[in-house]
């Protein structure tokens, strides 16, 4: 009789913890609720962020539907698939109570160039972007491969020199215009910089005149000039 009073009371003790427990998990849910429900998490203010290239009008006016809604709600997934050209990803940063922050990440612009199709901004992944037509040091001949392509933006992004110098890309080797000397150098990355720092610091300073530097063979410097 002992034994059937304590399993009772066992039973008794583990289904009042049940329901307790299954009340305290309904009030925090319905509580969760009530509080996000309320107008005191309701997004009053969006802010973009991160937009220099890409239709800002545009990104605020997408963004706009976030206002009004609860902040818990809100996720990555609320943006909208931009149709902008600059525009790589978009991520949402939750101010609380009621603000949000839209981050725009555009895609790198590395230079501008011109080709047989017009004018464009080639990016750091090697997309090219049509552009305006102003200021534009580069041109690219038909038939330079896209390797060959990318490696050179990783060039022009490591040599800081270059951004003032009128270029040539051709065919398995560009040409840089350094004042009255012309150099032809490969689309090799660490090639181009051990070969280029040679030519700074020990050709240009050897040669009286230099008409012209090859350093398209490796390790090697042909340099057409009066010493």
């Amino acid at each position: 009789m002992a034994k059937g009073k304590g399993t009772f009371r066992f039973l008794a003790v583990t289904v009042f913890a049940l329901v307790t427990v299954c009340l305290f998990v309904a009030g925090i849910t319905a509580g969760a609720k009530i509080l996000s429900d309320s107008g005191y998490f309701k997004v009053k203010s969006v802010y973009v962020k991160g937009v220099i290239k890409a239709d800002g009008k545009k990104v605020e006016n997408m963004v706009k539907s976030l206002v009004g809604k609860s902040i818990f709600n809100i996720k990555n997934t609320n943006i909208e698939s931009m149709d902008d050209t600059w525009v790589e990803r978009m991520e949402i940063r939750k101010v609380f109570p009621d603000r949000l922050e839209v981050v725009v990440f555009e895609k790198t612009p590395v230079f501008k160039l011109t080709n047989t199709k017009g004018c464009f901004t080639a990016t750091a992944s090697g997309l090219l972007i049509k552009e305006d037509c102003e200021n534009i040091r580069i041109r690219m001949e038909q038939g330079v491969e896209d390797h060959d392509f990318k490696e050179f933006i990783k060039i022009y992004s490591d040599t800081a020199a270059l951004e003032s110098k009128y270029i040539e890309l051709k065919p398995f080797y560009f040409t840089v215009k350094d004042e009255d000397v012309r150099i032809l150098g490969n689309y090799d990355r660490d090639e181009f910089a051990k070969l280029y720092d040679v030519y700074k610091k020990t050709v240009k300073q050897r040669y009286k005149t230099i008409e012209y530097v090859d350093m398209r063979v490796p390790d090697k410097i042909y340099v057409k000039g009066v010493m």
